[in-house]
């Protein structure tokens, strides 16, 4: 009998820890007081503190967006260094709530992992770093060279089918983390580094000043999503975060700007009361804030607008919307009607 109720006590508080963990939603979020979102800060590609501590970067501005979200308020924020292999443990471990950046993600990650993708943030390109080669005119001037990247890695099978395809016979030269790769790249133990397009852009910037003959290439490896991860067992914050980063989309196909989103007060249509918050009901059954759209939308603006700021037209990268444009427009930014 003492058995029996033993084991009945054991299967109560292991459905319990369980049913906690799934349903955890923003309750350590919102104990702790800040959202702590996980991003590559060893260099200025996603995120940077200025002189007088203000962040900066793509990655600054979408932890503030959900910190409006939570809080009502866009500083309740934290930004903490996590390399893409500490990404599952960082995130299973509660020491980030969302990882940012350009995080990997594999089908053998997502079966095995403890994170799960919650929204498509933008996408990337995978591109080449090269020591210039006096008289190239294409990629055949760097057949059979070695390239610099990450072991077993997205970017290593994309940068293997590319060698495939074209039959350039690359030597790929593993390293555990891009920062590695880019240090023996600098270092010349290779003539190329496979890297996102933000990244290398970001390298071009650091090693400005310094007499090195290098560029990126136009040739385009692949393309991919980069996506925000949370723990796979907290399905509350991964259907927030995917509604989350929608709004932004959603507000720029409506044409709701940082400078006209007082105007949309008085609008009609339901979808948009509901993303305003002039209808609270649907952003309270997220258990967010329901003024949380108009906030960010006053600070940082729309999908668009926080694109061309950090990305875009508007900053030291300026790489081209392409695919980071609404489906309208010819990308593959979806926005869904919020209702």
């Amino acid at each position: 009998m003492k058995l029996k109720l033993l084991f009945l006590i054991f299967l109560s508080c292991f459905f319990y820890h369980n049913a906690f963990a799934v349903d955890a939603g923003f309750r350590f979020i919102k104990t702790r007081g800040e959202v702590v979102c996980g991003t590559d800060l060893t260099s200025k590609n996603y995120a940077y503190k200025d002189e007088n501590g203000f962040w900066h970067g793509i990655d600054a501005d979408l932890c503030r967006v959900f910190s409006a979200a939570v809080f009502g308020r866009t500083d309740r924020f934290k930004l903490v260094d996590v390399k893409a292999d500490q990404v599952n443990s960082a995130i299973a471990n509660n020491k980030i709530d969302i990882m940012l950046g350009n995080a990997p993600s594999t089908a053998s990650k997502d079966i095995s992992g403890r994170t799960t993708q919650a929204a498509i943030l933008y996408y990337d390109k995978l591109m080449f770093l090269a020591h210039s080669i006096d008289n190239a005119t294409s990629m055949e001037a760097y057949k059979g060279k070695k390239v610099c990247t990450v072991s077993n890695s997205e970017n290593y099978y994309n940068l293997q089918n590319y060698s495939d395809k074209y039959n350039l016979d690359l030597k790929p030269l593993f390293f555990n983390n891009e920062q590695k790769a880019k240090e023996a790249f600098l270092l010349k133990r290779c003539e190329l580094f496979a890297g996102s397009e933000l990244y290398l852009k970001g390298i071009l910037t650091e090693i400005g000043n310094y007499n090195i003959n290098v560029n990126i290439l136009p040739e385009i490896v692949a393309e991919k999503p980069v996506s925000a991860q949370v723990l796979r067992d907290n399905q509350k914050l991964r259907v927030a975060v995917k509604w989350i980063v929608n709004a932004l989309a959603l507000a720029e196909q409506n044409g709701i700007t940082s400078k006209n989103v007082d105007v949309f007060i008085g609008v009609k249509e339901n979808s948009l009361k509901n993303l305003l918050g002039i209808n609270p009901d649907l952003w309270n059954k997220f258990e967010l804030n329901p003024d949380w759209v108009k906030i960010v939308l006053k600070e940082l603006g729309n999908y668009g607008e926080i694109y061309d700021r950090n990305l875009g037209k508007d900053s030291k990268f300026n790489s081209e919307r392409g695919k980071n444009n609404l489906i309208e427009n010819g990308g593959l930014i979806n926005a869904q009607v919020f209702f």
